[in-house]
């Protein structure tokens, strides 16, 4: 039993190891807060989710080789920063036209353009930094979870991980939200334009990692 609890308290603080690091889905949830409120937070983690199972069958399987590879991460980190770039120019024509009290902009913000969810998979996809912690630290945690109970371990492993992910990013959401009743106009378009450069710093950061692993 104490192995059951050390695993799912474990997983949980080291899941804010990834939580807690502001990064594309961070960007997402401070967007999409001021648009739909409290329940962005939550809606982004499920399409978050919903990318770690993927690399928890992934892990299991055995492919935390492959993303590894210097290719992989070469890959990755120039899609997922081109991504990223591009996420940024949408943001900065939105904060130059999109009114708070409007979704028009939203439809045209590619992180948004098919709501919270899908945003959530595709901010984890695109970011390299999300297979190397998998390839690395959730790698370490699959294989001990499975150690200490097969498939019920694995599934407290992931519950115990989404859990810090679901209790941070709801706690953004709605704290953002709740500061939504006082932004003006001017406020919400210095956010965006705040947001978009920080895409593309990280979207820089990705492609430079990215050709970084030509070298090893």
């Amino acid at each position: 039993l104490g192995e059951w609890f050390l695993l799912a308290g474990a997983s949980f603080i080291t899941g804010f190891s990834g939580a807690l690091v502001p990064g594309p889905m961070f960007v997402a949830t401070v967007m999409e807060s001021t648009r739909i409120g409290g329940k962005a937070g939550p809606l982004l983690v499920l399409g978050h989710a919903m990318a770690e199972l993927l690399m928890i069958v992934a892990l299991v399987i055995g492919l935390s080789l492959v993303i590894e590879l210097p290719a992989t991460r070469l890959i990755v980190g120039i899609l997922g920063g081109a991504f990223l770039l591009i996420s940024a120019l949408d943001l900065f024509r939105m904060a130059r036209k999109a009114p708070l009290k409007s979704d028009s902009g939203r439809d045209a913000f590619v992180l948004l353009k098919y709501g919270p969810i899908i945003a959530g998979l595709l901010t984890s996809l695109s970011n390299p930094y999300f297979f190397v912690w998998w390839a690395t630290v959730g790698n370490g945690f699959t294989l001990e979870a499975i150690r200490v109970g097969g498939i019920l371990g694995i599934t407290v492993f992931a519950l115990a991980h989404w859990l810090s992910d679901l209790s941070w990013y709801t706690t953004v959401s709605f704290s953002i939200h709740k500061g939504r009743r006082v932004l003006s106009n001017r406020i919400y378009k210095a956010i965006l334009f705040a947001c978009g450069l920080l895409l593309i710093f990280f979207g820089a950061d990705f492609i430079i990692g990215g050709l970084s692993s030509l070298q090893q």
